[in-house]
């Protein structure tokens, strides 16, 4: 067999290459689909947490339909923002689907903000009400921006957000400048329970520690609400996911596996994953009032199928280098 190269993409010549957003919504809801009919094969990621403080996580799958399979290698660490880093940076290697050969190596960190987000558009394109116009935004960092670009495209009337973080300078600066590249209302809420208060749709995006005090309670949820945690359950009381008339998740093994790290210890019957929704295998939301908790934990097949489309974007636009194996 002869010599066959693998093209490198630094952050950079991810971020530079302008994959939009909702290309990547698109990309995210065909990785749910492909799950949902069980087209895609994607084993719980492997997560190694050295302290209460960072994680190391491994994440692979194989997804016939984007013509990829691929791995991320991962860590999370809560000090990183003091230190002008991301709090998630890693690296992922993508295979084409129809050799098995590895055709790129790439940052991961814009990959996986962008799909992160585009995860919980998809989940509220199914299982909130329609016509969102305003959602509450808990966690003013990297994902509370992607989130308002994200939620715009899912809901083109989307005119307010109720935000909070824990640094009062960082929910500062996002009321600022969200509401300046956006022209939304940012009320900046002093409590996260204020910044729920009215919102039919709430995300929590805070760091992941499996100790950190839970807030959200059952009485903070309204009727016709969709909460979505990306930060597993650390802004959810077990009492609140409880409450919710139904209880969905992007994976229930990577739910299941992750108690043994000291999440979801107390947690509801899973009702369906959000593949089986877009899927059509099950139900999303059936009536207006109901209370939906979705608990997006990010799964591989949709780093495989963004990083295909950014993949396919650079070879079209020759960017990256082309390294030999």
């Amino acid at each position: 067999m002869g010599d066959w190269q693998v093209r490198y993409l630094s952050r950079r010549d991810v971020e530079e290459l302008g994959l939009g957003m909702p290309a990547v919504i698109e990309a995210v809801e065909e990785a749910f689909r492909e799950k949902g009919l069980g087209h895609a094969l994607m084993p719980a990621k492997h997560w190694l947490a050295p302290s209460e403080r960072r994680f190391y996580s491994a994440m692979t799958s194989v997804v016939p339909a984007a013509r990829a399979a691929g791995c991320k290698w991962q860590s999370g660490s809560s000090d990183n923002p003091a230190h002008g880093l991301p709090y998630l940076t890693g690296l992922l290697i993508l295979n084409d689907g129809e050799t098995g050969l590895p055709i790129a190596v790439m940052d991961s960190t814009w990959v996986t903000a962008m799909r992160t987000a585009a995860a919980t558009a998809v989940t509220a394109r199914y299982l909130a009400r329609p016509g969102v116009d305003t959602f509450a935004m808990l966690g003013c960092g990297v994902q509370g921006r992607r989130h308002v670009e994200a939620l715009r495209v899912i809901f083109p009337g989307l005119r307010r957000v109720r935000a909070y973080d824990v640094n009062p300078e960082a929910l500062s600066r996002y009321a600022r400048e969200v509401g300046e590249r956006h022209g939304l209302e940012v009320v900046a809420c002093p409590s996260p329970r204020e910044a729920v208060r009215g919102a039919s749709l709430v995300v929590t995006a805070g760091p992941i520690e499996p100790n950190l005090p839970r807030t959200i309670d059952a009485d903070w949820l309204e009727p016709g609400m969709l909460g979505v945690g990306i930060d597993y359950d650390c802004y959810w009381r077990p009492a609140a996911l409880r409450a919710a008339d139904k209880f969905f998740t992007d994976d229930r093994a990577q739910l299941e596996h992750l108690r043994e790290s000291g999440y979801f210890r107390d947690r509801p019957p899973v009702t369906a994953e959000i593949g089986d929704v877009v899927a059509g295998k099950a139900p999303g939301r059936e009536r207006a009032d109901e209370v939906i908790v979705a608990m997006n934990l990010g799964v591989s097949v949709e780093d495989v199928t963004t990083a295909r489309r950014v993949y396919d974007l650079a070879v079209a636009r020759g960017r990256g280098t082309l390294l030999p194996l």
